[in-house]
């Protein structure tokens, strides 16, 4: 009966942590880091494109992810290309992924 109890609470405990490592997760995708007193935020953000090459699809996914990162306010000499990667969908049709990295 007591092994019972003990194994009852240690799957609440697990449980529980289970639950809170989405937000954990979450937490890590937007960070601040001090430096001599200013806050710097830092975010990312990620694109995709289609198009009819690599490169042009590769292009066109790191503008979308651009263009995220001015709609919230980033200055486009504060955002670092993370990745950009490219695949092929059909014969001369590519898409592609970009990510960028912002701080403000």
């Amino acid at each position: 009966m007591t092994s019972m109890l003990v194994r009852g609470g240690a799957a609440l405990v697990l449980a529980g942590f289970a639950v809170l490592a989405p937000t954990v997760a979450h937490a890590t995708v937007t960070t601040a880091a001090t430096t001599g007193g200013v806050v710097q935020e830092t975010q990312r953000f990620v694109g995709s494109g289609y198009e009819n090459s690599p490169k042009e699809a590769k292009r066109d996914a790191e503008n979308d992810a651009r263009r995220q990162a001015l709609l919230n306010g980033f200055l486009n000499e504060q955002c670092v290309l993370l990745y950009a990667e490219s695949y092929r969908l059909a014969p001369g049709y590519y898409a592609a992924n970009a990510a960028i990295s912002c701080t403000r």
